[in-house]
């Protein structure tokens, strides 16, 4: 049976009526986020006194303050009215990091009512509540919707219960045809997911390693990864179940023509994957190490002088960059050019940018970057680049905002084409982060360094930052 989707305000007063404040309530979208607050600001019920709104006030001065804000920022988000007239705010990745940090630090003084998030956020947060809410049993990802995680729904029922305040947490599930509390009661009931090792042989990775190591030495390393410990652990489960299939095969269980077929070639299948993924952080190794050849980073089972450079880069795009350079296509590029072609291949290609005026960067520039990306997709055949993309829209998005004098300036902007002020923080950063390797190649590079110095500091204005910590 489906049922209707319950509103932000009757989830609100249900919660109050019953004393159950504060509480998170876990939506699968950003938008629904932001409207469940529009929805609340347009609600005269769900508007708090005016004294617990000048506490809400009060305490925003005091984090403000404590953390050396623009006070214009924080009062001129589009969501401080509702903030502060409902207590109750959107958190989720779309928001800047000054204002998350806002909304956390007002929940954990206990002066909101309501945290609305995406499950996303889940992991990465520390603002307990007496109630969490979670209205679905899945989430949206980047391939579609995927039922949740014994660990991601933990990591939501988790926030329910505030230690030395609460007896006890509450968890509760709101039937709608976007939550089926039958599936969430089976994931409630999963074991944690095993534990899985992050290693695999990024091209940044093994170039830092070559630094110290030779090949053979590498080698032994990688074999004795927590990454090849549980792929030779899950090949020979898989050789078992693979022999047992085997023996009842050979002691006549029943299976004869067609069947018997697809039985020896079920059992065929099953080894031959158990021998793949016995080998897979050797082949894997050896793939990166084939590329990094090709490309002229490492030769024999040592880096070139290109790689020994190229490894100061400690970033995902340091094929991307360390050709560029080698290439010379940043020598001649203004310092614009040089922030926008790095935020060029610094985005992400499922995320819409900022387009609404003419991109200052010339075709010919993004071509030269975009031959380059073909190029090691075509010779580099190992694990680390496979979604690297040339995003002339993330150049400019980039390169407008360091045209901009202000936040609410470029803000503005943001909001006239749909592109979420979260996203651009994540690419700021993302390229203020490539940009910060560059600046280690002083000694091989000391032109080009000091133009990336003066780039990433360009991009790391208010309401970015390199570090949100408590002014003293």
């Amino acid at each position: 049976m489906l049922y209707p989707e319950f509103p932000v305000s009757i989830i609100l007063r249900e919660l109050e009526r019953d004393e159950l404040l504060p509480a998170i309530l876990f939506r699968t979208a950003r938008k629904q986020c932001d409207g469940d607050v529009e929805a609340l600001s347009r609600n005269a019920n769900a508007v708090l006194a005016l004294d617990h709104q000048q506490r809400i006030e009060n305490e925003i001065q005091q984090i403000i303050r404590k953390y050396n804000f623009d006070p214009e920022f924080i009062t001129g988000y589009p969501q401080y009215s509702s903030l502060v007239t409902t207590g109750v705010g959107a958190h989720h990745a779309g928001q800047l990091l000054i204002w998350r940090l806002l909304l956390e630090e007002l929940m954990s003084r206990g002066m909101l009512r309501m945290m609305i998030a995406t499950g996303t956020v889940a992991a990465g947060v520390d603002f307990p509540a007496r109630t969490a809410v979670i209205t679905a049993h899945s989430r949206r990802g980047s391939e579609g919707f995927s039922v949740l995680s014994s660990a991601e729904f933990q990591q939501m029922a988790g926030r329910a219960g505030r230690r030395g305040k609460d007896a006890v947490g509450v968890c509760l599930i709101t039937p709608s045809k976007f939550s089926d509390a039958r599936v969430l009661l089976e994931v409630s009931k999963r074991p944690p997911e095993p534990l899985r090792s992050s290693y695999f042989a990024s091209p940044s990775t093994v170039l830092n390693l070559l630094k110290y190591r030779n090949v053979d030495d590498l080698m032994f390393t990688v074999e004795r990864s927590l990454a090849a410990f549980l792929d030779r652990k899950n090949a020979s489960r898989m050789r078992e179940e693979a022999l047992n299939e085997q023996e009842a095969i050979e002691s006549g269980g029943g299976l004869s023509g067609e069947k018997l077929k697809k039985a020896e070639k079920r059992v065929r299948r099953k080894i031959r994957e158990a021998e793949e993924l016995e080998k897979k952080q050797e082949t894997s190794l050896a793939q990166s190490l084939d590329g990094l050849r090709a490309l002229g980073y490492v030769e024999g089972g040592s880096l070139t002088e290109k790689g020994y450079w190229a490894a100061e880069l400690c970033t995902s795009l340091v094929l991307e960059l360390g050709e560029a350079i080698s290439e010379k296509i940043f020598d001649d590029c203004a310092l614009y050019e040089l922030v926008g072609l790095v935020a060029s291949i610094a985005g992400d290609p499922h995320r819409p940018y900022f387009r609404l005026k003419a991109n200052p960067i010339k075709p010919e520039l993004f071509g030269k970057m975009n031959d380059i990306v073909n190029r090691i997709k075509n010779k580099y055949q190992g694990p680390g680049t496979s979604d690297i993309a040339v995003i002339p829209d993330a150049a400019l998005t980039v390169i407008t905002w360091m045209d901009s004098e202000t936040w609410p300036e470029f803000s503005g902007l943001l909001r006239l084409s749909g592109v979420a002020d979260g996203d651009v923080a994540r690419l700021v950063s993302q390229t203020a982060d490539h940009l910060n390797q560059i600046t280690r190649l002083e000694k091989t590079h000391p032109i080009l360094a000091q133009s990336a110095k003066v780039g990433r500091a360009r991009l790391l204005r208010p309401p970015f930052a390199e570090a949100l910590l408590p002014v003293d």
